[in-house]
């Protein structure tokens, strides 16, 4: 027993104390000195409880379910990432579940299976799916470090895959459609709002969230710092940092754009109560995405061009620009990707045309 006596004992006479060296539950050691007693029994009885008290943080670990360690895991990230991203999480859990009631190491390579089974049958696509499993393998690694779980399992998970599946043709306007699908908006608000997502390149959530404060008539620009959402349950909309670091941007005004923005700000401006923080689309309060959705595919009806996403705007852009000679570093800056490799995943094959001049090029030596 760990018990000592102090030479110099308190003004009321206690001076048996014990002392304990332990490791948490994270790894992390520690040196624990207890408070003075008055007799040996006393620090004896102290001692044996406070062993109790370690051992039981330690079974505690190993008996934590998943469950436990999803909630945990989700009041530490409400601290990290925005909301959008927490109800995702929550959505995709609700397809982990089912693994919810099991301790974390009781969670087997054949516990692990019969439940792939059940969600390879699940009706929602390959990619939610390896969402899902994104998840999954992110609770696990969070077990294995706050709780010191194993996690073994991990090298068993592999993603799901679209086996003979093609993937999907990317839809876009080309310019000519662009200017079919414009010429049947009568409204300016709306002409101008498809008109920066096309020219732009903007985000559905960076456009809404666009208050007159972001816009420098001057210096000809728009300041891209934030997103918006009209899609939160309770709320009415939720404004947040843009998607990644680069997402926040300057882009350069177009004539034309500068042309109707300062229109919209005039028409604004009649209202009494105007203000600089006033949205650009929607004065008082933003545009709702099903609004905008119901806009586009009703243009899209009137014009008689293909209905394509409102994030296909964006590609579209991409589309404009490649075909009018800009670099991929420059087309990634301008619309703001994280990296570049993204820009050459996404777009790659909108360059045929330029790695068949360099072929022709090398030929030509």
């Amino acid at each position: 027993m760990a018990v000592y006596k102090s030479k110099k004992p308190t003004k009321d006479g206690r001076q048996y104390f014990f002392r304990i060296k332990y490791k948490d539950i994270y790894g992390i050691s520690h040196d624990y000195t207890s408070p003075k007693f008055k007799t040996k029994k006393e620090a004896d009885e102290e001692e044996a409880r406070y062993r109790i008290k370690i051992s039981d943080n330690k079974a505690n670990t190993s008996n934590i379910t998943l469950e436990q360690v999803f909630y945990d895991f989700l009041e530490v990230q409400k601290t990290l990432v925005k909301k959008q991203t927490i109800i995702k999480d929550v959505n995709f859990y609700r397809h982990i579940k089912p693994l919810g009631k099991y301790k974390v190491n009781a969670i087997d390579l054949n516990v692990y299976r019969r439940w792939l089974i059940e969600l390879k049958e699940t009706p929602v696509g390959v990619i939610y799916k390896n969402k899902i499993l994104g998840l999954f393998k992110r609770l696990i690694r969070y077990a294995n470090i706050y709780y010191n779980t194993s996690d073994s399992l991990i090298k068993f998970i592999e993603n799901f895959k679209d086996v003979g599946k093609q993937k999907k043709e990317m839809q876009f306007f080309t310019y000519e459609e662009y200017l079919q699908f414009d010429k049947v908006i009568d409204d300016l608000d709306w002409h101008t709002f498809f008109e920066m997502l096309y020219f732009l390149g903007l985000r559905k959530g960076e456009c809404i969230a666009l208050t007159w404060n972001d816009i420098d008539f001057k210096k000809g620009i728009v300041n891209i710092t934030k997103t918006l959402t009209t899609k939160i349950k309770g709320e009415k909309w939720t404004i947040s940092s843009p998607k990644t670091k680069n997402s926040i941007r300057v882009i350069p005004l177009t004539k034309n754009l500068t042309k109707d923005l300062k229109t919209l700000k005039e028409n604004a401006q009649h209202y009494v109560d105007y203000s600089d923080e006033w949205f650009i689309f929607g004065n008082t309060r933003p545009l709702s995405e099903n609004t905008i959705q119901i806009r586009k595919d009703k243009y899209c009806r009137l014009a008689g061009v293909k209905q394509i996403r409102i994030h296909d705007f964006r590609h579209s852009c991409a589309s404009l620009l490649i075909n009018k000679g800009a670099s991929i570093a420059l087309v990634s800056k301008y619309l703001g990707h994280s990296n570049i490799s993204i820009t050459l995943n996404t777009y790659t094959h909108m360059y045929k045309s330029e790695l068949e001049q360099m072929t022709n090029m090398l030929n030509n030596l």
